[in-house]
This record gives structure tokens, sequence and C-alpha cells, in this order.
């Protein structure tokens, strides 16, 4: 199941990059990479915003092909939605190649302003012999690594006036790329463009966790609190549920539908008596866990392509916000 999706979805990248100029790569978007470029030489440091969970396939090399000589930070965000002890394993891997890197969660205070202060210690070093100078730092990252969220929380933490502070202007965030239109003076645009689709996308998410471990956790949580742990971390900028909110029974992100989805998921796969290294069998099993996410989404039956195509976006969105886990879909280990 894994490797032949993993088959459509390379098949998918390389056709569009082979039509860069239908609709992928647009004009905009080549005009946008070379104002990038040409601002290389007036910056004294470069913060390259990365997904902790694709620390790999989050790069965009011809950044740094274009800025060898600049100090270079990688900032893996999106920390808390990945598995921490990969995290480690990215961060020792970028320290024995000799890469600056600092795992961060833009939407937890505490851990940006870890991050600025780390920030600030990068500066000192560039100052060691011209203290005071005012040192410039571009963020830059591919579409939806978050770098407008780290963008904004930075400016909240940092060290500005109340006056500089009410003129400051907040770039939008948004799970969806193409958001964000300008920060500041710099223009910036994503593609909204999905290369392969939401179902076969939700598919390899359902491949991952049901071959990975993590949904075995979620059995062993406290009764007390059953399904609220992924909220604890604050990972997703999520609000928490208020006591007087009427419970909807369309909006997948509360509690209770949270619950049932992971434990139809849970229950799916532990019920299976298939060989889940078959790869029909794992399809199979698959197509069920569609099946039961309908009842756990409360999706009106008989709605054949257009239920699983809601199915498939509802989960995507869970697995994007923490809510059915912590994932790494790059390791270090497999790099030649």
């Amino acid at each position: 199941m894994t490797s032949s999706i993993v088959r459509e979805i390379g098949n998918a990248v390389k056709k569009a990059a082979r039509n860069r100029g239908k609709g992928w790569y647009t004009p905009h978007m080549a005009a946008a990479a070379s104002a990038v470029a040409r601002r290389f030489d007036l910056v004294d440091a470069v913060i390259e915003v990365r997904d902790a969970r694709i620390p790999l396939a989050s790069e965009y090399p011809l950044y740094r092909q274009r800025c060898p000589s600049k100090p270079w930070i990688i900032a893996l965000n999106k920390m808390d939605l990945a598995d921490r002890s990969r995290v480690n394993e990215w961060s020792k891997y970028f320290e024995e190649h000799d890469c600056i890197s600092y795992p961060v969660n833009s939407h937890n205070k505490d851990n940006v302003k870890e991050f600025l202060n780390f920030l600030q210690s990068q500066v000192r070093a560039l100052n060691k012999d011209n203290p005071g100078q005012t040192r410039v730092l571009m963020i830059v990252g591919i579409p939806n690594v978050g770098k407008s969220a780290l963008a904004n929380s930075l400016h909240q933490i940092g060290r500005i006036s109340a006056l500089e502070r009410g003129k400051f202007r907040y770039a939008t965030v948004s799970p969806h790329p193409g958001e964000t239109t300008d920060i500041i003076s710099l223009k910036a645009r994503a593609i909204k463009d999905c290369l392969v689709g939401e179902e076969v996308l939700a598919q390899y998410f359902l491949a991952i966790l049901t071959l990975g471990s993590e949904y075995k956790k979620w059995t062993t949580v406290g009764k007390g609190c059953p399904y609220r742990d992924q909220k604890a971390d604050d990972s997703s900028g999520l609000q928490s549920e208020g006591k007087g909110r009427k419970h909807s029974l369309t909006d997948h992100t509360q509690d209770f539908i949270v619950h049932d989805v992971r434990q139809s998921l849970s229950n799916a796969i532990t019920s299976y008596d298939g060989d889940l290294r078959n790869e029909k069998e794992l399809t199979e099993l698959i197509a069920m866990q569609f099946t039961a996410l309908e009842e756990a989404f409360r999706i009106p039956g008989g709605l054949g392509d257009e239920g699983r195509s809601v199915v498939a976006s509802k989960v995507l969105n869970l697995y994007r916000t923490g809510r059915l886990g912590h994932y790494s879909l790059d390791n270090p280990a497999f790099i030649e």
C-alpha cells in the first residue's frame, strides 16, 4: 500500500515538475524566488524554516546553494507535532554535518523565547569584532512550514517598543498555503494546488498510522481524561472547548468526535487478523478504516466518493493539528 502510494505521489511530483509553466510553477513564484535570491547579499544570516516532521523533504536546496557563505540556521518548526525522539536524531544529524539547527514550536511562548535568545547569541557571535553593529536576518522556507507564524511570534516576544508594536502589521496565519500575501514590505504567496488529491494523502497517513505504534498510546491515557492529551502542550494553537460551547456533529475537532475517530482507528487495527505486510491486505484494512471513519465523523451514509473525500479532508486536518499523534516522516538513518 505505502509503496504504491509513494509511487503515485512521486509520479505526480515529476509530472508537475515537467509542466512548470502550466499552473504549478507560475511566473509569480519565479519572480518571488528571484527576489529572495537578490536579497541574500543584504542580510547577515539566514533562518530557513523547515517542518520538523519532514526536515529533508521541506528543504529548499536552491536557497543554500545561492548563499553558501552566510551563517545558516535551520529552524525545525512544528516540533510539537513530530516524534520527539526523531527530532533529536535530526538535531544530532545536522550537528554532525556542521549545520546549525534549532527545534521550535511557533505557538509556544516559552519555546519562542528560548529560540529568540538563541538567535541573539548567534548575532552576538557575528558582532564579536564589531560590537553594536545592526544585523539583518532573513526568514525563508517552502510553503506551509510556518514562516508567518514564527515571524509573528518573534515580533510579539521580541523587544519592541509600544509605539513600534502598534505600527506592526502581522502576517496572516492559516493552515492553507497562499494566505500570506504580504508581511511588512516583502510580498509572498504560496500555491494552493494538491498534486495527488487528499484521499491519496489520507490513505498514506493511515498506512503510516497502522504500521506504527502511535495508536497504542490512545488506550493508555488515563480514564479521567481519555482524549485531551494532544492539547496539553499547546501544540496546534487550537482553542480548548469552552464549557458553554454547544456540541456540533459537523465539527470534527471537538474532543468527543476526536475520541471516536481514535477509537474507530484503533479498533480496526487491533481487530484485523490479516497480514499488514501484505500490500493487498493493508489496502483492505484502510478501506475498512475509511468506512468506520464515516460513522465516527457523523457523515451520512450513501455518499460514496463524496463521503470518502470528506473523511480524507477531516483526517488530514486532525493529523496536521496533532490530534492523531506525533509523526516524523523523514528518517536521517536512511540518508546515504
